[in-house]
């Protein structure tokens, strides 16, 4: 079991090694999730800034403790995206992308024998390490191809 700082670093590491190409988004949920979590980790400091602001300004309109509550709602909102990657990261391939990873781990090493690499229990983030080699290998089309999807 992770603790909840390894999650967060795993997270972390899994939406900066997910590739980021848009013929992944209508097959995973992760490349959706991997998008979001970039776009509010740049765009909510402006929103929180904002939040403290207004209750700056307008302390009447604003109360300190909804204000405060909505503030830690903003942060928790890229916390709770960076768990869920991390969480997500570390679970096992299901038996159909098992066989979908086999098959790009067999278009990318080729079709000899003594180079089949096979990992036992391969995870997301094996899956997205592979898939970054596939993308850089064979260009933004790589998938369409070599008839993967």
């Amino acid at each position: 079991m992770l603790n909840f700082f390894s999650v967060l670093k795993e997270g972390d590491r899994y939406l900066k090694t997910w590739p980021k190409q848009r013929c992944l988004y209508s097959l995973f949920v992760d490349s959706k999730m991997a998008f979001y979590t970039q776009l509010l980790i740049k765009i909510f400091p402006v929103f929180i800034m904002l939040v403290a602001s207004l209750y700056i300004l307008f302390p009447i309109y604003f109360p300190w403790p909804s204000t405060a509550t909505f503030i830690l709602f903003l942060i928790g909102l890229p916390v709770h995206c960076l768990l869920w990657l991390g969480n997500r990261s570390q679970q096992s391939l299901s038996p159909a992308l098992f066989t979908w990873y086999v098959e790009i781990s067999d278009v990318l090493n080729g079709q000899q024998e003594g180079q089949k690499v096979m990992i036992d229990n391969p995870k997301f983030i094996d899956l997205a390490k592979l898939l970054n080699k596939g993308f850089k290998k064979g260009g933004d089309n790589f998938l369409y191809n070599n008839e993967l999807i």
